[in-house]
């Protein structure tokens, strides 16, 4: 079977794939702020999709750019796959998502970020796991993230991996303690099912983005976390990034003690995220925090 999207001829990968569209909806909640520049080439990537049963819910944050447009014409050319959500706007990218999360019921999810590109298998990979994975744990709240790989605005490659970059020491990550560390993984890699989402710890006052308060959410009560050791997103870095990769020359001594204010800084909003989700003392964060960095 094969299906055109956007005047390219896809091949349908598998019949398991096919299986999978059958039984399995996901619901991909994307925010979007003065995206324009990049949306329709992420779009585009969700179209191209070799898993085909999903629905992109769009929540644009006041948007002064076109990107209104943009979603207009795709809404206009697939009206049964993409929809916008009318309602006031959030203020950041982390109240966005939880608006987006909490107006959508689906028995999946995956966030969406507007300007990167997602490979053509990656929700069928990352399915294949959530499925394999609630078999051997049914009833459980589970995420699935992968890698992701590197790019400039033109999507040419930086590195084929973000985890490898950004130095994250995913072999070291077992308990809450542990996660209090660090953040392990990226928004825009995750997949995960509705018990995920009645598990999410509200209110989100505390929460400095969403990814991190999800799985910290379910950590606490003894979810899943999965991770796919495959890069399945072009993550494209440019000037307009809310977060994106961090320059791990910055991640030196030297550095660290020029900035100590804003570490200080940083760590109390962290520590008070972790303490929001479930009571952790200052004591245990710390010796969290330098059991990681020595790992």
């Amino acid at each position: 079977n094969n299906s055109l999207v956007g005047g390219v001829i896809l091949s349908r990968s598998s019949e398991r794939t096919e299986e999978m569209d059958k039984v399995s909806y996901i619901a991909i909640l994307m925010a979007t702020c003065n995206g324009a520049l990049y949306l329709r080439e992420q779009i585009d990537s969700l179209l191209c999709q070799t898993f085909t049963n999903w629905h992109l819910y769009i929540h644009d944050d006041g948007s002064i750019d076109g990107t209104r447009d943009i979603i207009d014409s795709y809404i206009q050319a697939y009206p049964a796959k993409i929809t916008l959500l009318d309602y006031p706007t959030q203020g950041s990218a982390c109240r966005n998502f939880f608006s987006l999360l909490e107006t959508v019921d689906a028995p999946y999810y995956m966030f969406c970020d507007q300007d990167d590109v997602w490979l053509p298998e990656k929700i069928e990979k990352t399915f294949g796991r959530m499925q394999a994975l609630e078999r051997q744990f049914p009833g459980k709240p589970v995420i699935v993230h992968s890698d992701l790989m590197l790019v400039d605005e033109a999507l040419h490659t930086l590195d084929t991996s973000f985890i490898r970059n950004q130095q994250i020491k995913l072999e070291a990550i077992k308990t809450f303690e542990d996660y209090a560390a660090t953040n392990t993984m990226t928004g825009c890699t995750m997949l995960f099912n509705n018990q995920t989402k009645q598990c999410t710890k509200r209110p989100y006052e505390k929460a400095i983005m969403h990814d991190a308060w999800i799985c910290l959410s379910i950590v606490s009560q003894q979810g899943i976390v999965d991770f796919i050791d495959e890069s399945l997103i072009k993550y494209r870095q440019h000037s307009n990034n809310t977060l994106g990769a961090q320059d791990m020359s910055k991640q030196t001594l030297g550095h660290k003690l020029k900035h100590i204010r804003r570490q200080i800084s940083d760590n109390i909003r962290h520590y008070q995220e972790m303490n929001a989700v479930k009571r952790l003392s200052a004591i245990d964060f710390l010796k969290a925090k330098l059991r990681y960095k020595r790992y």
